[in-house]
Order: structure tokens, then sequence, then C-alpha cells
């Protein structure tokens, strides 16, 4: 997380006192992009780049850009310090049609130092996705991995997050997204109207220490999930998949600059007149 300078009071700039602190722990954000040009990706990044972490191209949205575009998308997230990284549908068609050697030289070759390494469509066995994680890693990659099928209908289990996020670490994975879709409906954490599980988080909060938690990043594309998480995890919760336009909304929510998630406080005044 990147703050700017700010010559307003602390208590207006965020008024949670949570968000911008001396903390390690500041909760990542994770847009998608679905396509936008050149002249607004780099809009987006004037006015919301120092709230976001990572830009993942969605899909195989990768394979469609001009490599001269390509670059230059990538050379304006890096100068903002954002990690842009192709999505993980394209390395599962890379995975399936047996060609990952020549995927990691073409991403490599373009410019990438990130990869997302997931099987929400495909079969990937267990000891292949351990060495295809450790295999990027050597490369220089950084990796994300997912976890969770991308079907309708496809629900998490708790024993599959647990053992999916200890393993990728192991493996060297920097994060674990949680699965949750363009869409937000009916996979993963998320029933087909969109709403949170949340017997699924109290499972995940007793069965996966705090420690190690914070490498999981909840793909939250609604803004109703978006409140949730931040409700049950804390204001730092990881948080993916979310839009490009909603870069600011999310920020808001996260330090109570919004009504949703207004840091009310009955031990303190609300409105002070001198």
């Amino acid at each position: 997380m990147k703050y700017p300078q700010n010559f307003c009071h602390p208590k207006l700039y965020d008024p949670s006192g949570e968000r911008v602190s001396e903390s390690e722990e500041h909760g990542l954000t994770m847009l998608i992009d679905k396509g936008i040009g050149l002249a607004l990706f780099e809009e987006l990044l004037q006015f919301a780049g120092q709230y976001v972490d990572y830009i993942k191209l969605g899909f195989g949205t990768t394979m469609l850009y001009p490599p001269e575009l390509l670059k230059k998308k990538l050379a304006l997230a890096k100068k903002e310090n954002i990690a842009l990284y192709p999505g993980g549908t394209l390395f599962e068609i890379a995975a399936h049609k047996g060609v990952l050697r020549e995927y990691f030289e073409y991403i490599e070759r373009i410019g990438f130092n990130h990869i997302e390494i997931s099987d929400g469509t495909i079969e990937l066995p267990y000891r292949k996705r351990r060495k295809v994680i450790q295999e990027a890693v050597a490369k220089g990659f950084t990796v994300i991995t997912e976890c969770g099928k991308k079907a309708e209908g496809s629900h998490l289990e708790v024993k599959e997050l647990d053992r999916t996020l200890y393993s990728d670490l192991e493996c060297g994975a920097s994060y674990v997204i949680v699965e949750g879709r363009e869409s937000g409906k009916n996979v993963g954490i998320y029933n087909e109207k969109g709403l949170i599980d949340k017997e699924f988080l109290h499972d995940i909060e007793k069965t996966i220490a705090k420690d190690v938690r914070k490498y999981l990043i909840w793909e939250a594309p609604q803004k109703s999930q978006q409140i949730e998480l931040i409700q049950f995890w804390g204001r730092n919760v990881n948080l993916g998949n979310i839009q490009c336009e909603d870069a600011y909304n999310l920020e808001c929510l996260r330090r109570g600059l919004r009504f949703d998630t207004f840091p009310l406080n009955r031990s303190e005044t609300i409105l002070q007149i001198e």
C-alpha cells in the first residue's frame, strides 16, 4: 500500500484510524482489467494508483494485445510500483495445451515479473501444481496462486483451502487467491445471490492462523461482498477482482469514508460544536 502526502487532518483522511498506520498490514487491492485502453489505464493509475497493489489482465486478454501496447501497459504499472500480471486462465490454457515452457518464455520476454497459477478450469494434479509453482519461482517470477473451481455451483471446502494455502506458500507462492470469479455468484464462498457463506469464514478463522491468513486474497467483485469481508476480517483484508472504476469506492469503504463502513464509536461524540 502506498500513501500520498496529505495536508488534511488525519481523522478526515482516514476516519477509521486503521488504514493509514505504521503497521505492515495495509490490505492489498487487486483490480481486474478486462481490456481498457492505454489512455484510460494511465488515467486510472494517476488517480487511484496509490491505492492499488495488483492489476490482473482478466481471462486470456493478454494474448489479444499487440506486444508493444502490452509493454506500454507494463511500463505504466511499473512506474507506479503496481504489479501487472496475466490472469490464471491463460496459464491453464498453456498447461492444457502442453506449452508451459513457451508460455513462461513469452511472458518473460514481454516483461512480466508476476504470474498467476491456477486450476479453476483444468485438473492440475497436486504434485504437478507444486512442481510448476517451484519452477516459476526458480525462473524469477513472483507467483500468485488461486484456489477453487470456476464452474457454477462449485464451492470451496475449508480443508481444501487450508491444504492449498500451506502447500503453495511452502513452494514459494506469495499469495493465494480465493476464487470468486468476475460475477461473485454461485462459486467459491458465494451462493447464487452473491451472499457470503459466513460459516465458511468462521471455520477458516478457527482453522488457519492469522499470520497465515494474511496471505489470502479474497475475490470480491460486488460492493456488498467487499463490505462484508471488511466487517468480518477488518479494513486491511486483501481483496481482488475489483472493477477498475471501483478502486476509489473500495478505498473509501476501507477507511470509513462511506456510509456502509462509517466508523461510528458510541464512546465518542459524533458531532462537536465549539
